[in-house]
Formats: structure tokens, C-alpha cells, sequence
């Protein structure tokens, strides 16, 4: 019998919580365990029990680094998954920086929850995972190389194709009863280097990523992307505020100061003050440099600097016309927050958002042109702009999505569309129903298990969760109550008079007690 079973545990109906499991030939892989984020109700999954037995689990599978892919590895092994973990070198290295940041996240996390006059009697809020967890996932991991055939049990074996998408980052062919299997793992732009022209076509089932698959992006030079960033820069210094950049600590970061290296080099741009306010972002500077020779000098340049501590990060807040590079990308952890407390009520200021956010993040709701946001428990007016850095992506558009699937086809079975907000996913959906030897494009549910034959379309067997619609939606219900305070308050702002505003309050209470 060559049925295989395909469990989307993650990333299904929503951009993030990577997590594959396939079960076949006596064998059980599991391809990612990243972490959801973006709505609280999303976030909330990070803390369920793992939906599956972490001690049945063979063979962990990892494509790259980035937290949506890698976060719960640790989380994995603290519940008891004894199984080798397979990622390339450069994925190697940089988890293990990223995963000790997430870890001292969460217990800083905790610590405040629990703190909460409103939990007082509840369980004590629990991290994940700590420093021991993360090094036992450390004695499980095992390097391999692009192209290499890795072997496993039972005839079962798998491969790391280049994805171009970040250091390291691979797609992840598996065969496995007679199937080929691949999961493309985050596609980046450009073609990928192939191992051999005669093996990259031709399998049963593909999962694709479709993080932007509703839209074609114009294609934006490295030069023009730095020009742009020095008009930023010199408009803001000449009004005298601060310019904040929240980065992604890999990748994303290194792209950033690569370019004003190269700015200041030119002397296009005066030597304004870059601190990079991350020490995650400098550990991973340091590793992704190891791998990769881009010519920069910006490990040497004085006015680059790398904040080393707390107290540094805090004398930011008393200086103006700088620019500060933090995490978290999407605003929703890290020393970036206490920075927008800061200066989004500053007209001068600019925020530059310079990745992808995710829908319910305050990024995006940053992007899309909130007057006011919620943060630590702070009501905060954004008088700052906000503006969107384009040429920074390392993910593949439409085109270039369908430029992949092509150079993989004929498949034979199906393809799944995974990673992508609803919307991404029906276009995309859509798109691919156009490319010749590609059969129609399963969207898959938060939970669904299908069964997957050697060149036969994928079934059902077992459907997803219930509240799986509700928990990929872009806004979940805490998201719409802090739209509606803020409508709320906007309204009573507007009354003429107070007898107005109580009338208003009462119309209000009529309404919930009619409820």
C-alpha cells in the first residue's frame, strides 16, 4: 500500500506556524515547527499541546531559520521528541541565537502576565521552552548539504534544494512509498541553483508557500532601494526627528546596513548615527557573515553602532536625528515597542516598515494607518508617518511563484497552497489553474489530514479544526474590541458637550444589556 498521510498542523489559512506531518512507509517526518503569529487567538496556539505525539516523530525536517518555521523545535523536544533534526549549516548556527532570544521573550513575557492584577487566581502563565530545552534540541541536530540524498528507514529518503531565500534556506523533497513529495519551504526572488537540470521536475504532490501570491511587485534595484532609504533619512534629520526601522534580526537586518555601509561609502548620505538596538540581530550579523562575503565594511564603521545593554538602549529616548534599527519586524516583541512608545507621537519622526506584516500585528496596523494603538498597556497617538521600504523582500511575488511551480512541473497529483493569508491564497489559487501540467490547487485547513497517492489527487481523510475559519481570520475578536474602543473614544472626542456624550454612553449600555 503506498498511501501517504499530509497533516497541516500550520501555516494553513494563515502566513506562519509552519508545521508538516507525514506519515508513510513506517516512518513519520515532520517538516517545520514554527510558531504562529499575528492575532492573539493565532498566538494562543504557540501554548496548546503539540496536536501529535512528539515521541512517535522520526525525522525532523527544517527548511530555515526564520522563528515561523523554527520556534517550537525546542517546545518539541521538551515534550519528549527524541528525533534528529536536519537543517543546513547556516540554519544551524543561526537557530540557536534565535531560539535563546525567543526563550528569554517568553519568560520576560510571563513574568508580566503573571504580574497582572486581572490573572490574579489563574495558572501561572508557563514559556515554552528555556535554555536546557534549546540545547537538548541542540545535541539532536545534524547538518546536511543542497543536494545531497539523505536516507532514512524503510526506503524513506529526502533532499535540500536551494530556496533563495535566506542564508541557508532550502525546499525539502521527500520520497517516501513511492512518492515524491516537495515542500517549498519560503521561495525567495530569482532562480534558485539547481542540483541537476534532470531531477527538479516531475512529482506527486508539492506544498507551495503563497505569502504573495495576490500580487506582482515592480521590480526595484538595489540602487533605487538605497536612494530611497537616504531620502527617508535626510528628510527626517532635516526635520529633526528619528527615523525607526523595525528588522527582522535575520536577513533583513544585515540587508539594512549593507545599505547605508554602502551609502555612507558613496557619500550619498552624510554619516548620520545607525544603532542597531538588538543583540539578536548582532549575533545573527555575525553568523550570517560567516557564510556570506558581501564586501561590506560595516563592522567597522564608527557610526554604526551595536547597543550592548538595557541602559544604552534607554539613552536612545533622549536623542534625536538618529536612526534606530530594532526588532521585532513586525512590531510585536522586542526594544522596537518602547521606541514607538516614544516617537510616534512625534510629527518629526518616521517609521519605516521593511517586511512583510502579518494581518493583526501592529505593524500592519501601523501600515494601514491607525491613529491610535494600544501598547503595554499604553494609549499611544501615531503623529509619526509611516512608510513601507520596498525591495526588501525575500520572498517570491506571483511571477515569481509561478516561475517555480513551472520549473517543477509535470505534478502529477496535487498542490497544496500553504503560508498565505486568505486572499494570497485564492489568487494564487486561481493563477496556478492557468500554468499548463499543474492540477487544480488544494487549499488546505488549520488540522486537515489528506491522504496523498503516487500521481493521483489528494483526498480528505480527516477535516480540520472547527474554529479553524475564526483563528486565520486577519482580525480576531481582541483586535475588533480595540478598533471599537477606539471608534468609541473618537465619538465621544466629537460631541460638542458633555449631555452629548452621555447620551452616547447610554445608547452604549442600552445596547449591551439588550445583548
Amino acid at each position: 500500500m503506498n498511501d501517504v498521510t499530509l497533516t497541516f498542523h500550520g501555516a494553513a489559512g494563515t502566513v506562519t506556524g509552519s508545521c508538516f506531518e507525514v506519515k508513510g512507509a513506517g516512518q513519520t517526518i515532520l517538516v517545520d515547527c514554527g510558531m504562529f503569529q499575528g492575532t492573539r487567538s493565532l498566538e494562543a496556539l504557540n501554548h496548546e499541546q503539540l496536536p501529535f505525539d512528539p515521541k512517535t516523530i522520526d525525522a525532523v525536517l527544517l527548511t530555515h531559520a526564520h522563528l515561523d518555521h523554527s520556534g517550537r523545535l525546542a517546545y518539541l523536544y521538551a515534550s519528549g521528541c527524541k528525533a534528529k533534526t536536519y537543517c543546513t549549516a547556516p540554519t544551524a548556527d543561526i537557530i540557536k541565537p534565535l531560539l535563546q532570544d525567543a526563550a528569554k521573550l517568553q519568560a520576560m513575557d510571563a513574568e508580566r502576565r503573571n504580574r497582572r492584577a486581572d490573572r490574579a487566581g489563574l495558572p501561572p502563565f508557563i514559556p515554552l521552552y528555556d535554555g536546557k530545552d534549546i540545547a537538548k534540541l541542540h545535541q539532536h541536530v545534524r547538518t546536511v548539504a543542497y543536494c545531497d540524498e539523505n536516507h532514512l528507514d524503510n526506503g524513506v529518503s529526502f533532499r535540500f534544494w536551494d530556496a533563495r531565500h535566506i542564508v541557508g534556506s532550502a525546499s525539502i523533497e521527500i520520497n517516501i512509498a513511492g512518492q515524491r513529495l516537495l515542500f517549498s519551504g519560503d521561495v525567495g526572488p530569482g532562480r534558485s541553483i539547481t542540483c541537476t537540470a534532470s531531477e527538479i521536475g516531475g512529482y506527486d504532490h508539492v506544498i507551495c508557500e503563497s505569502t504573495y501570491g495576490d500580487r506582482d511587485r515592480e521590480l526595484i534595484l538595489v540602487s533605487e532601494r538605497r536612494e530611497t532609504l537616504a531620502r527617508h533619512v535626510e528628510e527626517v534629520m532635516a526635520a529633526g526627528g528619528n527615523v525607526l526601522i523595525p528588522a527582522f534580526a535575520l536577513e533583513r537586518t544585515q540587508a539594512i546596513l549593507e545599505d547605508f555601509d554602502a551609502l555612507f561609502a558613496s557619500k550619498r548620505l552624510a554619516p548620520v548615527n545607525v544603532f542597531l538596538d538588538s543583540p539578536l540581530a548582532q549575533k545573527v550579523t555575525m553568523a550570517v557573515m560567516r557564510y556570506r562575503d558581501s564586501g561590506t565594511n560595516m563592522l567597522k564603521r564608527t557610526n554604526i553602532r551595536f547597543i550592548q545593554n538595557t541602559a544604552e538602549s534607554k539613552k536612545l529616548n533622549r536623542m534625536t536625528g538618529i536612526v534606530i534599527i530594532a526588532g521585532s519586524g513586525m512590531c510585536e516583541g522586542g526594544r522596537i515597542r518602547h521606541h514607538l512608545i516614544r516617537n510616534l507621537p512625534n510629527r518629526q519622526s518616521r517609521v519605516l516598515l521593511s517586511g512583510y506584516q502579518v494581518a493583526g500585528t501592529l505593524g500592519s496596523v501601523l501600515r494601514d494607518g491607525a491613529k491610535r494603538v494600544r501598547m503595554s498597556g499604553h494609549d499611544v497617538d501615531v503623529k509619526a508617518q509611516v512608510a513601507t521600504l520596498e525591495g526588501y523582500s525575500n520572498h517570491a511575488d506571483r511571477g515569481g511563484l509561478v516561475a517555480w511551480i513551472q520549473d517543477r512541473t509535470p505534478i502529477r497529483g496535487s498542490v497544496f497552497l500553504v503560508h498565505g493569508e486568505r486572499s494570497a491564497l485564492s489568487s494564487l489559487a486561481e493563477t496556478f489553474a492557468a500554468v499548463p501540467d499543474l492540477p487544480g490547487a488544494i487549499i488546505p485547513a488549520l488540522r486537515e489530514t489528506w491522504t496523498i497517492q503516487p500521481g493521483k489527487k489528494a483526498t480528505l481523510l480527516i477535516p480540520g479544526r472547527p474554529d479553524a475559519g475564526e483563528l486565520t481570520a486577519s482580525r480576531d475578536w481582541i483586535s475588533k474590541l480595540a478598533a471599537l474602543r477606539h471608534e468609541v473614544e473618537e465619538k465621544l472626542s466629537h460631541q460638542t458637550n458633555n449631555k452629548d456624550r452621555e447620551k452616547l454612553l447610554a445608547a452604549l449600555e442600552r445596547a449591551l444589556a439588550s445583548v
